[in-house]
């Protein structure tokens, strides 16, 4: 099998990889009979010299590849007729905007493997939003809240190098008794308390962040029962509450 590694080409670009350089050439080393190819771009985190540095080939034709892995849509007319693609096409709920892109792919005679479908023998999902998506997005957040208010001016989480980089521009900041609401419990809502625990926001109880006043910021981590209710006043249930959602009202602007 040949695999080939495709450039970014929507715009904004994004600087992200199907596999990092290490991971090449692990791969390769574990399938001897495995070919990986890499398209050369100048938007990656990752450079085409970084690449090369490890073995990789650079091949700025992937017609030869048997599959071709990007992240973010590919343009309809960057598509090879015939081929099995990995990307997130952003066409599984429906979306109206790449409807064209599907159609596309239907005439190419494109066999699409969508990232966002892909899931384990539980039925969760192995790739989508996670523990990185909840640092940048508290990190986001938390430098909107700087620049709103002219209190600090963070460099912004996409022109960082690393998540190291990132938590020592925290260091620069104090924030004033901020109330900050975590939403969820999983890997996003972790990795957004992660960012938050860098600071030193001290965690409180939902009764804490409603009925008390704090001279320091602090956050609460709420869940679906604690801003959901059922419409009959029966004990929540989250089986009944993600397979019926129109039985319950939010609650969450009224507490």
């Amino acid at each position: 099998m040949k695999i080939g590694i495709l450039r970014e080409e929507k715009v904004p670009h994004d600087k992200r990889v199907p596999f990092t350089p290490v991971q090449c050439k692990y791969l390769l080393e574990q399938f001897s009979e495995l070919k990986i190819v890499v398209q050369p771009a100048i938007f990656r985190c990752y450079t085409d010299e970084e690449y090369r540095s490890h073995g990789i080939v650079l091949q700025e034709d992937l017609s030869d590849c048997d599959v071709l892995m990007g992240v973010k849509e590919i343009p309809k007319d960057k598509l090879i007729p015939g081929k099995k693609y990995l990307f997130f096409s952003h066409t599984i709920k429906k979306q109206a905007h790449n409807q064209a892109l599907l159609q596309t792919i239907i005439e190419k005679k494109i066999q699409l493997i969508d990232y966002e479908c892909l899931i384990d023998d539980l039925g969760h999902r192995v790739i989508g939003f996670g523990r990185f998506a909840g640092l940048v997005g508290a990190y986001n957040g938390i430098m909107a809240y700087g620049l709103k208010y002219g209190l600090f001016n963070l460099k912004p989480a996409h022109l960082s190098h690393d998540k190291k980089e990132v938590f020592k521009e925290l260091e620069k900041i104090n924030l004033p008794n901020l109330k900050i609401v975590v939403t969820g419990g999983g890997r996003v809502a972790n990795g957004a308390m992660e960012t938050l625990g860098v600071l030193g926001i001290r965690k409180v109880t939902a009764y804490e962040f409603l009925h008390y006043s704090f001279r320091e910021p602090v956050y609460v981590q709420l869940h679906s029962e604690d801003y959901y209710k059922t419409k009959d006043g029966s004990v929540f249930s989250n089986q009944v509450f993600y397979h019926h959602p129109e039985k319950f009202d939010c609650t969450f602007a009224n507490r």
